[in-house]
């Protein structure tokens, strides 16, 4: 089961933001995130990057818009 949570944003140096992931995830030393729009993260940094990519491309991004515009939303 999932979960959701709203975090704030923080600001580290001049050009990078942290999220602060939710306890109940386990993390691992390093993270994979593919992003755009949306942020698809692996925790604990067991998918490769490209693989999470090309996933992310594929099917989560198109998938979304078409459910955020069958909403009566536009981009």
């Amino acid at each position: 089961m999932g979960i959701a949570v709203r975090r704030r944003n923080r600001r580290v140096g001049r050009s990078s933001d942290f999220i602060n992931i939710p306890k109940p995830l386990k993390a691992g030393l390093e993270s994979t995130i593919a992003a755009n729009r949306l942020v698809l993260a692996d925790p604990r940094g067991e998918i490769p990057e490209e693989d999470l990519l090309r996933f992310y491309e594929k099917y989560v991004e198109p998938a979304f818009w078409r459910w955020w515009e069958s909403r009566g939303r536009k981009r």
